[in-house]
């Protein structure tokens, strides 16, 4: 009876452990998602800085995934204990709604996040290459549709930062504040002036030329 007793009271200490380190999983996971709508901003001035913010944005995921993981680990350990003991658990009921919820908002600004990037990528590696073209080999400027889609592409990326992200309950949250987004857009519309400058300059050569 002593030892039946005795692993009960381990039990119990064991079920409240893993209910108290439960609750601070979500918490961990809620500061990662606040992290990242704050201070997750940045998209880079060139392709290769949009490159290592998504690598270290991938990274990042990694450790919320890992954060999610154990919380549902230890509530399913909850459930566990909790029949050995006959007893209900104080908190794992409405800690794995809380827990899923804050996972579901973290992967749907994530994944904001990487489309962003990806596009970023996308807009910078386009734009840096059509402007180390030099404009004495025509036979790369065939098409003006190259300077054209690489402008649509940067002005989805712009409109894309005005946006909210929408979480399934119908919330909204937005990436940092209205001048963080202002600066993020700074280089892209740099580059974009850039793009277009040169496209105008091919479209009529006679510029370059002061003695025409």
């Amino acid at each position: 009876m002593v030892d039946v007793r005795r692993l009960k009271m381990l039990q119990m200490v064991q079920l409240f452990k893993c209910e108290e380190d439960a609750a601070q999983a979500v918490e961990w996971l809620s500061e990662l998602l606040d992290a990242l709508l704050k201070t997750h901003i940045r998209l880079g001035d060139d392709s290769q800085e949009a490159k290592v913010l998504l690598e270290k944005h991938r990274k990042f995921v990694d450790v919320a995934q890992s954060t999610y993981d154990y919380g549902r680990q230890l509530l399913q350990a909850t459930v566990v204990l909790c029949q050995s003991l006959r007893c209900t658990s104080r908190s794992s009921g409405d800690t794995l709604p809380r827990l899923n919820r804050v996972w579901k908002q973290f992967t749907v600004t994530s994944d904001e996040r990487v489309h962003r990037l990806e596009t970023a990528v996308a807009f910078h590696s386009s734009a840096e290459k059509i402007l180390q073209e030099c404009p004495e080999q025509p036979e790369a400027f065939n098409e003006v549709e190259q300077f054209d889609e690489i402008e649509a592409v940067g002005k989805s990326l712009l409109d894309r930062l005005t946006v909210p992200v929408v979480y399934p309950d119908g919330s909204e949250q937005y990436f940092g504040s209205p001048s963080d987004m202002a600066s993020a857009a700074e280089h892209i519309r740099e580059k974009m002036k850039l793009v277009s400058l040169k496209k105008q300059l091919l479209r009529q050569p006679e510029v370059t030329t002061p003695d025409s």
